[in-house]
């Protein structure tokens, strides 16, 4: 009766640790996912700034 019980704990600790180790990495990916999303938009942005300030120097030295 004893082993059964420890056979059963077992397995119940197990699958709770699983379904914990599944929910951590989804966060993870579902973390890394936003984090690349927002570095992409951020490398736009400056991307779109160094473009602006090129332009900008561009027509500043064609003076008449």
């Amino acid at each position: 009766m004893v082993y059964f019980s420890v056979e059963i704990y077992t397995l119940v600790l197990s699958i709770y640790l699983v379904m914990k180790l599944e929910y951590f990495i989804n966060e993870l990916v579902k973390n890394q996912k936003e984090f690349s999303r927002n570095v992409t938009s951020e490398i736009k942005d400056i991307n779109h700034s160094i473009n602006d300030l090129r332009i900008f120097i561009a027509s500043s030295d064609r003076k008449p």
